[in-house]
């Protein structure tokens, strides 16, 4: 049995007065009823909430104003179930298992909702502990189980649940392939996270990565969105463009990296550098001195060429 635990600090909403409800099949998915363990195997508990199973369409009624988040990550299926021990209604774990239909969705989710001051734990690709929740994520798969309190035998079984279904999980545990274009040096540990939309705010960057780095003191953002054609991110950086010389003042032009592209400051986020590389948008905003931000962007273009050069 897998032993890495994991624990996060969000509250999840909980459904009241729902019976059992069938687990149907999930087409061209992950069997997330296949992952979700037995009471029968868990000496003392009984299943008492669940299996129930939320899609697209019915996530908000588990979900009452938290679906959106899920489904902008490419959300397929939800499995819930809720876990009593004994006769005490109030001694109970609940399990929530996601079919997010993509391991950028998986990573993009747990890494939204994990706590920067949680204790990582070794377990599954990725998982982090705080004081009453379990979370872990592996390939689509999104895990995330909360106790009742803080009674040592809810939190053992919180975390022996999101074990059990970790060990089930198909699949490498690996982060995403795409991190491996982010610059090594300098980068703040848990820092990457996926965005699935409008990244920075901007509906014309369909997403992207982001991560934070810390050089002699000073902090910056890198960030890079795949555009998909080279014209698509020609008009990117002409928005972007147009959007930094209203909020700041574009200072200069980049010409040694990449396409080209250009510097500007923000009242908000500092000092900007921001290049096109192929179909690629990327950046840098913050505290780093220009030589620096010019460091990092050099080595983020390489990576992100080399990466999805033909035949790599």
């Amino acid at each position: 049995m897998c032993t890495r635990f994991v624990v996060l600090s969000v509250a999840v909403s909980l459904l009241v007065g729902c019976g059992p409800a069938a687990i149907e099949p999930v087409p061209e998915g992950v069997d997330l009823a296949h992952l979700m363990p037995s009471s029968a195997s868990l000496e003392g508990w009984t299943a008492v909430e669940g299996p129930i199973g939320y899609v697209p369409d019915t996530l908000y009624e588990y979900l009452d104003g938290g679906a959106e988040r899920y489904l902008g990550y490419g959300f397929r299926r939800l499995d819930h179930v809720r876990y009593q021990l004994g006769d005490d209604l109030l001694a109970s774990v609940t399990l929530d298992v996601y079919d997010m239909g993509s391991e950028l969705g998986a990573f993009g989710v747990y890494r939204t909702v994990r706590p920067s001051d949680a204790e990582p734990r070794e377990w599954c690709a990725e998982g982090f502990r705080t004081p009453t929740v379990a979370s872990a994520w592996q390939g689509s798969v999104y895990v995330h189980c909360v106790a009742d309190d803080r009674r040592p035998e809810l939190l053992e079984m919180a975390e022996e649940l999101v074990a059990l279904v970790c060990d089930g999980i198909p699949g490498l545990a690996t982060l995403p392939a795409i991190l491996g274009s982010l610059p090594p040096n300098g980068l703040v540990p848990w820092s990457e996270r996926y965005v699935a939309t409008d990244l920075l705010g901007h509906g014309f960057l369909p997403g992207g990565v982001l991560a934070s780095y810390q050089i002699d003191g000073r902090i910056s953002e890198l960030f890079f969105s795949d555009l998909g054609s080279e014209a698509a991110a020609d008009n990117a950086m002409v928005e972007l463009r147009k959007h930094h010389s209203q909020r700041g003042e574009i200072v200069g032009e980049v010409s040694a990296i990449g396409d080209g592209g250009f510097r500007s400051t923000d009242p908000a986020l500092g000092s900007i550098s921001v290049v096109r590389a192929d179909r690629f948008v990327v950046g840098v905003h913050g505290e780093l001195a220009d030589d620096e931000q010019d460091r990092l962007l050099e080595r983020l273009v390489d990576g992100l060429l080399t990466q999805s050069a033909p035949g790599t």
